[in-house]
């Protein structure tokens, strides 16, 4: 049996996959979930890339059978970086999908997003302001109230460290571009990213498919894990 392993983007937790998990669960495939330490860390932590992927890669290597790996946004940089030998595909969920030497924020042109927020201890955190519009523009109020609420700073050395040699290069991969991103313009995700993987898939989407469309993300992950 495939084992789906979801992997959340900057800022959230498992928690944002809490709609998806039980429509896999449904569909008979076990599902994982992992919380990156990179999101909650201490000031001045510096917890980085590589802490993420090695979080992934130990919840991964726990599983004794092959694996279906989805990264959302942020989280498409951190299954780049995982090495972990039991994988059999990559899902890019409007993630970022990094070549040799690139970094998040080298791949932004050096500069963070201007509804990003640079805190003390060398943390970051979306500008409360915009999430709304920036994450949750297909959901309703109530949906982007709650999740704007579970958000939670995080190291801003995640976003600087490099990807030395991604994982795709070696793994099937799909990519999911979503069409009504706000936080990550559908251009970049078409004719940046898509290119590099084995096959595209669009979603009318804004940037939080798993809570605006959930039935919708839980079918391409189990058509794609069977």
């Amino acid at each position: 049996m495939v084992t789906i392993v979801l992997v959340h983007g900057a800022w959230h937790g498992s928690w944002c996959w809490q709609r998806v998990t039980p429509l896999l669960e449904k569909r008979g495939f076990a599902v994982l979930t992992v919380d990156l330490p990179s999101v909650g860390a201490r000031p001045g932590a510096d917890t980085d890339l590589s802490a993420d992927a090695a979080a992934v890669e130990a919840v991964v290597e726990g599983v004794a059978g092959p694996v279906v790996l989805c990264g959302h946004s942020y989280g498409g940089m951190v299954i780049s970086r995982t090495a972990a030998g039991n994988v059999s595909r990559l899902i890019y969920l409007c993630a970022f999908m990094p070549t040799e030497g690139e970094s998040l924020l080298s791949i932004g042109g050096g500069r963070h997003a201007p509804w990003i927020q640079m805190l003390d201890g060398g943390l970051t955190l979306p500008d409360p302001a915009r999430s709304d519009t920036v994450f949750y523009s297909d959901c309703d109020a109530q949906t982007s109230e709650w999740a704007k609420s579970e958000l939670r700073p995080q190291s801003r050395a995640a976003f600087e460290e490099p990807v030395p040699y991604p994982a795709w290069r070696h793994t099937p991969s799909t990519y999911v571009v979503c069409a009504n991103d706000m936080a990550m313009p559908a251009e970049l995700q078409r004719n940046v990213f898509a290119p590099r993987a084995t096959e595209t898939i669009e979603l009318q989407a804004d940037h939080s498919p798993f809570l605006s469309q959930p039935d919708a993300v839980a079918e391409l992950l189990a058509v794609r894990s069977r």
